[in-house]
């Protein structure tokens, strides 16, 4: 009988653990819409405040999608974006610091979710693997540092 009471224990620990309770609110659309040009709006407005049209954060989008196939589309924009500013970041150090701002800011969507949000985070981190140069490298840093406080 005690062992079966563990079980229990073990069990609803484990459902919460992985959000089985419901509590999770849903991607806000605009998350699931977004456009590359969204995202890098969006990332003008870095270090302040940014958020899409709508007022949701990059984070707030990353940690809310759950659904396979909402994050699978909501991947391939976050993906489109950073591919994007790395080629930019060759030739600028505001590219590096958007580059970094959306990496920090996935991050820390990811961080504050359990799943396959951790995969994106590590594809998005991937696109800052050339960077050259101390000045671009700092700008990233500065970047990913801010994204991680307040994407």
């Amino acid at each position: 009988m005690r062992h079966v009471g563990r079980t229990g224990v073990v069990c609803v620990l484990a459902l919460l653990a992985f959000g089985g309770c419901g509590g999770r609110t849903p991607p806000a659309q605009a998350c699931i819409e977004a456009q590359p040009g969204d995202i890098m709006q969006a990332l003008t407005r870095a270090p302040r405040e940014v958020a899409l049209a709508d007022g949701t954060s990059l984070s707030q989008c990353v940690r809310r999608t759950i659904d396979d196939s909402r994050l699978q589309t909501l991947g391939a924009t976050l993906i489109a974006t950073a591919d994007e500013l790395a080629q930019r970041m060759h030739a600028s150090d505001d590219a590096a610091f958007r580059l970094g701002f959306l990496i920090g800011a996935v991050d820390r969507g990811a961080d504050q979710a359990a799943g396959l949000q951790e995969e994106l985070a590590n594809r998005i981190a991937g696109a800052a693997a050339g960077v050259q140069g101390d000045a671009r490298r700092a700008a990233l840093l500065r970047g990913r540092a801010a994204g991680r406080r307040g994407g």
